[in-house]
């Protein structure tokens, strides 16, 4: 299982480094196919992964209409590859099949997530938010 989650963590990593800011619109446009996934995740007892990535989002929306700027591209990139990759159904495991299909996807938020954790608290602090919702 190592490997695999190696491979996903890497591929959106990579992924990362050239994206554009279409793909962040095609990101932020795609906010109702990512609740709807949402709601199939928290059923399965992921909650705090989705509070981030909900944050995720937010930072993002925020970042795009210029009202927080102090995020890194690395970060924005980051996040959008992420989600990317998890509104694409035909991810390493497909997301049909119960439980098991968002593994894959929840192993690559936290890796993601983890690693941009720092930004997002930053965000939290300018939003006014506690952070310890999040984390």
């Amino acid at each position: 299982m190592e490997d695999k989650d190696t491979k996903i963590i890497s591929g959106i990593e990579e992924k990362a480094e050239h994206i554009t800011p279409a793909e962040v619109d095609k990101v932020l446009s795609s906010e109702k196919v990512i609740d709807a996934k949402e709601d199939k995740v928290k059923r399965e007892k992921l909650f705090k992964l989705f509070d981030q990535v909900k944050l995720g989002m937010q930072m993002m929306k925020d970042f795009k209409a210029k009202r927080y700027t102090q995020v890194p591209w690395r970060t924005v990139g980051l996040i959008t590859a992420a989600l990317l990759y998890f509104i694409n159904p035909l991810d390493i495991i497909p997301d049909i099949l119960p439980i098991f299909g968002y593994t894959d996807d929840a192993v690559a938020f936290a890796a993601i997530f983890k690693s941009i954790q720092t930004d997002l608290k930053n965000y939290c602090h300018w939003k006014g938010l506690d952070p310890a919702n999040y984390f």
